[in-house]
């Protein structure tokens, strides 16, 4: 943006855990247009379904150390007009890694140039390697992160002033990219962006094949993710099916994933969550749920 764009002050619609970043595996705010997803199909089983070819083709790549999501997500300390040359030269080269930076690079400054909107956290799913590291209950860890979003906006403006206008039309083109490419953080975030992919909501009105389009697309990215053993994906994948987000509502496949994924990493909350949800199921339901959260966690074992 040039030094005269305007400033404005902002409340963060995604949570942010530094200078560039997105806390992967939400559920937020970003896409409660998305919580009205159309089923496709309706029931329950312990049959998981098939994996698209591309889902087969293209796993997910380790970012970083494998599973830091938090390091995915850290940019240099440098003004972002001249990281953005570095980066979009690498990105338009096929660079997966710029790929995914440059997405986050223009989706910071995308979100601060937006005009004050309230900010509803009560719902937001956290990943839980992120809670893990941080060693905070997801309350602390959420009240933490508005703090920081709503004490910086002033900061990342003067940080992207130099980005040519646009630049940020490129946003969901790089996400979509670096998703598409493999890469394990833009899947696990890309469910969140139903508005920056597909547009507003009369946009989503108007063109409900992109809307199903997206939602094909952020499931078998999240299945992908979940289908390597990862924390993340599985806990994603289970908030998925719980709210009926890209996907149909499965209470057996939400408790079984979230179960897993609680398996595997110390989840905060997640047992008392577990256990509201199994009041709401039948005894078949929840016999079902448990076995299929026990192939899930053998499975991401291996």
């Amino acid at each position: 943006m040039s030094p005269s764009a305007p400033k404005y002050g902002i409340r963060y619609k995604c949570m942010r855990l530094s200078t560039f970043t997105l806390i992967a595996g939400m559920a937020t705010a970003c896409s409660l247009q998305n919580n009205d997803a159309k089923p496709v199909n309706s029931g329950s089983s312990t049959e998981e379904p098939a994996a698209s070819a591309e889902t087969q083709g293209i796993k997910p790549k380790p970012i970083a150390v494998q599973a830091d999501l938090e390091s995915a997500q850290r940019l240099p300390d440098v003004p972002v007009a001249g990281l953005y040359a570095s980066l979009s030269n690498r990105a338009d080269a096929g660079d997966l890694e710029a790929k995914r930076q440059l997405f986050l690079v223009l989706n910071e400054c995308r979100i601060a140039m937006q005009p004050d909107r309230p900010i509803d956290y009560s719902s937001s799913q956290v990943s839980p390697d992120l809670l893990k590291a941080s060693g905070k209950t997801r309350e602390q860890f959420l009240a933490d992160q508005q703090l920081k979003s709503l004490t910086s906006t002033e900061e990342k403006l003067k940080r992207c002033e130099g980005i040519p206008r646009d630049a940020l039309k490129e946003t969901a083109r790089w996400l979509k990219e670096a998703a598409e490419g493999g890469d394990t953080y833009a899947r696990l975030a890309y469910y969140n962006y139903l508005d920056l992919v597909v547009g507003d909501q009369r946009t989503q009105e108007a063109s409900p094949e992109k809307v199903e389009e997206f939602n094909t697309d952020s499931f078998r990215y999240l299945k992908s993710v979940a289908d390597t053993g990862s924390a993340d994906g599985l806990f994603s994948l289970g908030t998925a099916y719980q709210r009926g987000i890209i996907t149909p509502k499965d209470p057996v496949r939400a408790y079984a994933y979230k179960k897993a994924a609680g398996e595997l990493t110390p989840i905060g909350g997640n047992a008392q969550a577990l256990d509201l949800m199994a009041r709401s199921m039948t005894p078949s339901e929840l016999e079902q749920a448990n076995e299929l959260a026990i192939s899930l966690a053998q499975r991401s074992g291996k």
